[in-house]
């Protein structure tokens, strides 16, 4: 049941990783001022953790 539970919260967080990776593209690219605002860096940072975190809970529940 862990196993299936940490797939689970791996798929949640990786698709809100996409959104904030997809997000943060946009924003940098499209409403940053070329050198100066790093906004779209940021999300598209926080958008790996995010990933990340995901992949660690589902190493740790479902061992894989």
């Amino acid at each position: 049941m862990a196993a299936r539970l940490g797939y689970l919260l791996y798929w949640i967080a990786s698709w809100i990783a996409v959104i904030l990776i997809a997000a943060g593209i946009v924003v940098w690219l499209y409403f940053a001022q070329p050198n100066k605002d790093l906004l779209g860096l940021v999300i598209v940072g926080w958008g790996i953790i995010v990933w990340l975190g995901g992949r660690a809970i589902r190493r740790w529940l479902a061992g894989r």
